[in-house]
């Protein structure tokens, strides 16, 4: 386990709370133990280490504190956490992202390493951060760097997993280590890419077959779902809601699917449900089905309703905002714009096929796309394409519903394997230059 993996998963809690601030996790430890566990506030309020100080009490006093984010050291709607961790008395300082922001970025790592606290930054600090939680696995951090291990200073102490010796395991930890690392860089692109930008991160998520189909066509000529990924592809799905301010779908798609939209596989909160209307006027017996527009529960956001036309219906349900051009392109940056205003960082957008046509093939500049970032997940199961060809052979379905293709722009950066189904990540070059700009 990993003590800046804690406090990522407790920074999951923050968002759509803190916003527009990030959303930051922090937890205390002393002698192996956690003490303290925080996450930051609505704004004006108490941030993530304030949080964990407060809940540590005396015992942060000599402690370690582990937070996502490089810690603020300025005065704005609260004092700096600088201030608040050197006063609480801690004596190491462990955070995983640096700040993009110029008035903290940097600034930070001196006022603490000037009060006497070690500091510990990036990919070091998450292989610092590796625990073992069995009493006779022990590896803790060592501020002396020649100790027998050589490792980012580590000092190994007992039993390691599977009597591997210490090198070995070490290198399990250094593995780890660097694993959460690249989990917390994924989880504040959104971030960078908003104060860089002062504009939303979208990230679009679709699923095909091996054929490339995304669903199939009715007898009828309406849209009906397929079921393409296997649990683990959902689980991850739901990872992203959970680590999106928002989380998008065409009328299209709500017809036919009838979404939640919710993140039931994962903890964390719900993200804003977000609907591209288009110029579907929504009726009475539509909404009564939709899981969409269910009564909201206390604490909650009502859906946003993005519309070319006149939603009568949806009043006291859901807030319509008028989309006021004629062309898709400007109604689609005028939605990402009001987005960015209410401080969402990151929108997730689950597009159906003519959504999705839309969003790669509008006329924009080509360094300019409408998106960010693709995450293309493909199934490899056979029973995918079986199933389509049963309900196609049976009449319930016409053909299967073809996902349009990529952009020229998308290049491939990741891949990865759950099951059945192939995960590849791609990125225009905007977004591109964006995350390389968070790392100079």
């Amino acid at each position: 386990m990993n003590y800046l993996q804690l406090a990522l998963e407790e920074s999951f809690f923050s968002i759509g709370i803190s916003r527009p601030n990030p959303a930051v996790g922090a937890v205390v430890v002393k002698d192996g133990i956690v003490v303290g566990r925080g996450r930051t506030q609505r704004p004006g309020n108490a941030h993530a280490e304030v949080m964990a100080l407060r809940d540590a009490g005396e015992l942060a006093r000599g402690a370690a504190i582990y937070v996502t984010l490089e810690p603020c050291c300025h005065y704005g709607r609260t004092p700096p956490c600088t201030k608040a961790i050197i006063d609480a008395g801690i004596s190491e300082v462990y955070f995983a992202h640096a700040d993009p922001n110029p008035v903290v970025r940097g600034k930070s790592r001196k006022i603490l390493e000037d009060a006497g606290i070690a500091v510990y930054e990036g990919e070091d600090a998450c292989v610092r951060a590796c625990f073992c939680d069995e009493t006779d696995n022990d590896l803790h951090a060592s501020s002396d760097a020649s100790c027998e291990c050589g490792v980012f200073g580590y000092e190994a102490a007992g039993k390691f997993k599977s009597n591997v010796g210490a090198e070995a395991a070490l290198a399990e930890f250094k593995a780890e280590g660097r694993s959460v690392f690249h989990e917390v860089e994924r989880y504040f692109e959104a971030y960078d890419y908003f104060v860089r930008n002062k504009r939303t991160f979208v990230e679009i998520k679709s699923a095909v077959s091996e054929d490339s189909f995304m669903g199939c066509i009715t007898a009828k000529g309406r849209h009906a779902p397929l079921k393409i990924t296997g649990q683990g592809a959902n689980c991850w799905n739901h990872e992203l809601r959970a680590m999106s301010d928002a989380v998008l779908v065409g009328a299209g798609t709500l017809l036919a699917d009838n979404p939640r939209l919710d993140v039931r596989y994962v903890q964390g909160n719900c993200p804003v449900k977000v609907v591209w209307a288009g110029h579907h006027e929504f009726i009475q017996p539509e909404i009564e089905s939709l899981h969409v527009f269910a009564p909201c529960g206390e604490g909650a956001f009502v859906p946003l309703v993005f519309s070319c036309v006149a939603q009568p219906q949806l009043d006291g349900i859901a807030e319509v905002v008028a989309l006021p051009h004629e062309s898709f392109a400007d109604n689609w940056n005028f939605m990402v714009e009001n987005l960015s205003a209410r401080g969402m960082h990151r929108l997730m957008v689950e597009p159906g096929a003519a959504l999705v046509h839309e969003i790669f093939n509008a006329p924009r500049e080509p360094e300019k796309p409408l998106w960010n970032r693709i995450d293309l997940w493909r199934s490899t199961d056979p029973s995918v394409e079986a199933s389509l060809a049963r309900l196609v052979e049976c009449g319930e379905a016409k053909s299967g519903l073809e996902f349009p293709g990529l952009p020229p722009c998308a290049i491939a950066k990741e891949s990865a394997m759950i099951g059945p189904d192939v995960l590849t990540v791609y990125y225009s070059g905007e977004a591109r230059g964006a995350r390389q700009g968070a790392r100079n």
